[in-house]
């Protein structure tokens, strides 16, 4: 028992290693150093921790990732990435506790989250087909009301919205050809269509609108082709990695 524990406790130290590095060095921000937007995978750790450790261990690693995570950007960079704000810990939270909920909660249904995983990723490809439509006025809206040098041509936009909806649309055809077979993926897919939809478009918009008195609605729209991407890149490398932990934790 002690030796499971004792593995346990290391397995979940090695993870928020891998986030602190993942959140705070490998993610890609965009107007640098700012939390407007932010491109990466670095609360993936943390969703393997919930999953298979439990929501539990998942909520520890959650605040001590994000308060840990929070102090070695001031040691590597010499700067802190902003004020330290109690709603990014509640991302943090979310990701280290629903996964773990959603993936052992029992439904009668089987096929449940399926349904759900195929009307959530609809939504996210008619968001980027009336994007691609009004890419101009997108592009207006990011550059006139957020008012923070943001200037994009056309095509990369075009490009973003581009490799989204391929991620969309390669979930879709992933869900299609394992619907009768992995239910577990997709409960794990759909926590994080569900926190990504949460978090990204819901939340974080409002904590940069308390902290820097920057307008929400602005916001949404690069967040909005930026979250299909990491949709995907969280989707593919989790349904894969949890298998590996589950089978060695």
């Amino acid at each position: 028992m002690k030796n499971n524990n004792l593995r346990k406790i290391i397995f979940a130290g090695l993870m928020v290693a891998t986030g602190i590095v993942l959140s705070n060095i490998l993610s890609i921000s965009y107007p640098p150093n700012s939390t407007i937007i932010r491109f990466g995978i670095g609360f993936l750790p943390l969703v393997i921790v919930s999953i298979v450790l439990g929501p539990k261990i998942g909520l520890y690693s959650a605040i001590v990732q994000d308060i840990l995570g929070y102090f070695v950007y001031i040691w590597v960079f010499g700067v802190p990435s902003g004020p330290f704000f109690p709603g990014f810990t509640l991302n943090s939270i979310l990701y280290g506790v629903v996964p773990g909920v959603v993936y052992n909660l029992r439904v009668s249904n089987k096929r449940f989250f399926g349904y759900v995983n195929y009307a959530l990723l609809f939504f996210l490809l008619i968001s980027g087909i009336w994007s691609i439509i009004r890419v101009e006025e997108v592009i207006a809206l990011i550059e006139n009301r957020l008012s923070e040098g943001m200037s994009f041509e056309p095509w990369v936009v075009y490009l973003m919205i581009g490799l989204g909806m391929l991620g969309v649309v390669s979930i879709l055809f992933y869900l299609y050809t394992k619907r009768n077979e992995a239910e577990e993926e997709q409960r794990i897919i759909f926590s994080v269509i569900f926190l990504q939809l949460l978090v990204a478009l819901i939340l974080t918009p409002v904590w940069v609108s308390v902290l820097y008195k920057i307008p929400y609605l602005p916001q949404l729209p690069l967040r909005i082709i930026k979250t299909p991407v990491e949709i995907f890149f969280y989707s593919a490398l989790l349904t894969r990695l949890i298998k590996v932990f589950k089978n060695r934790i």
